[in-house]
């Protein structure tokens, strides 16, 4: 009998992170995304409708969403990594097995756009406003060092005020009053004096143009809220961690994005949901931050000067999620929250059915023809057992021919995987499993 291990390749361990491909690093690595990544018939769509949705954002100057629904381990991370790479015309991403006709069909309206392409990882971020905005400011800063930090801090209106007092008092006196107050706040609490806080117009200026979050920037929102404008502690208290209102916040990064000359703004949104579903619990924060979302696609204030187009991952309704957790009319008042994103939100679908050739091309290819044949013949053994067996195993949504895609796998097997993937970790996809 011959060992599985002489007709397919099977390593020695599995690791935590196989399969596993966060959307920071799927962009930072373009070679090894697209090299494990398998484009079905389903997938080309799904990339073709969601070329479409820019497209009409840009055609319209209106901003759009789109969430990609799949469950755990269905590529909804690498997927976004690709896209990502389309649209910086990537050469090859589009050589990518599969994607010909998606290239075909878009190069002529994708060649010479411009698109300020945000990933973002929501976990762990403490609001909307500082994963999106925060995330927006530092990708920028990877991107453009130089140019100016984008508006979205609370202390941006703040030094806009400086600016103004300081032209309407002078240096003298403006200077003056900043480095007493500072001087005695910084001897108070450090016994240096005025030697670590003086400012004067170079050091002014450089702290002003310093990128959020650097400490010299935040020493001139602690000195300008002691000495002039004490009404502002919460400035102060939260320095560049204190972010604008989204809505506000959104139009003031489009317009930045338009004056470094993109034509578009597309944000990467991967694990949005399951962030709100981390804190299903806290009935505030979900009432605080789940209304926030719709804030992506409808603008307050007046039209956004380019549109942002906002690709959202989610594993499963949120409904479903925080069922337990919220009951009775709260429970209604969320599920109506979630109805007013359902009917702004394009959706998405990666489809379990793409398992069965992901899994025979990343997992189970031959080692060569000759395996290739017994590997035949071993199915065709298969199908002669009891035909009531034989159907349990097929499952009424698979064929044989999916079957032997996935042999010496099952097609009841991908199923059983599939349907339990969200009560097993995060790590442990299905593909992950079969491995």
């Amino acid at each position: 009998m011959t060992p599985i291990r002489d007709l397919i390749d099977i390593p020695d361990r599995v690791h935590r992170d196989d399969f596993v491909l966060r959307l920071s690093e799927g962009v930072a690595k373009p070679a090894e995304t697209l090299h494990t990544y398998v484009v079905t018939p389903q997938l080309a769509d799904a990339f073709d409708r969601a070329l479409d949705l820019i497209k009409g954002a840009l055609a319209s100057g209106s901003s759009k969403a789109a969430y990609l629904h799949g469950s755990f381990g269905s590529g909804k991370s690498h997927f976004m990594a690709v896209l990502h790479l389309l649209l910086q015309q990537h050469a090859e991403a589009r050589a990518a097995e599969g994607l010909e006709g998606v290239v075909r069909k878009h190069g002529d309206w994708l060649a010479g756009r411009r698109f300020l392409l945000a990933p973002y990882h929501m976990i762990g971020k403490p609001s909307l406003e500082a994963a999106v905005l925060g995330g927006y400011a530092a990708r920028v800063a990877e991107l453009h060092p130089d140019a100016p930090t984008p508006g979205v801090y609370r202390s941006a209106g703040l030094f806009d005020d400086a600016r103004r007092l300081r032209a309407q008092i002078g240096d003298e006196a403006f200077f003056a009053r900043v480095n007493e107050t500072a001087a005695s706040t910084a001897g108070a609490a450090a016994g240096w004096g005025d030697l670590s806080a003086r400012w004067d117009a170079a050091s002014f200026e450089a702290a002003l143009g310093a990128p959020a979050g650097a400490e010299e920037r935040s020493r001139l929102v602690a000195a300008l809220v002691d000495s002039f404008f004490r009404g502002c502690r919460d400035v102060a208290r939260g320095s560049d961690e204190a972010f604008v209102p989204l809505d506000e916040g959104l139009a003031v990064i489009a317009r930045h994005a338009r004056d470094l000359g993109y034509d578009a703004l597309v944000l990467f949104l991967d694990e949005l949901i399951l962030w709100l579903a981390t804190h299903a619990a806290d009935l505030r924060f979900l009432n605080e931050e789940g209304p926030k979302v719709s804030k992506l696609v409808e603008a307050e204030t007046a039209g956004r000067a380019v549109p942002i187009v906002s690709f959202v991952a989610r594993q499963r309704d949120l409904r479903e999620l925080v069922g337990e957790q919220v009951t009775g009319a709260l429970q209604l008042g969320f599920a109506d929250v979630l109805q007013w994103w359902e009917a702004r939100f394009e959706r998405i679908t990666l489809e379990d059915r793409n398992l069965p050739e992901i899994a025979a091309r990343r997992l189970l290819r031959p080692r060569s023809e000759a395996a290739r044949r017994q590997i035949d013949d071993a199915y065709a053994q298969t199908e002669k057992v009891r035909r009531e067996v034989f159907e349990t195993l097929l499952t009424p949504r698979a064929d044989t021919a999916a079957f032997r895609k996935v042999y010496p796998f099952s097609p009841a097997l991908v199923e059983t995987l599939v349907a339990v993937s969200s009560l097993l970790q995060r790590e442990r996809t299905a593909l992950k499993v079969m491995l």
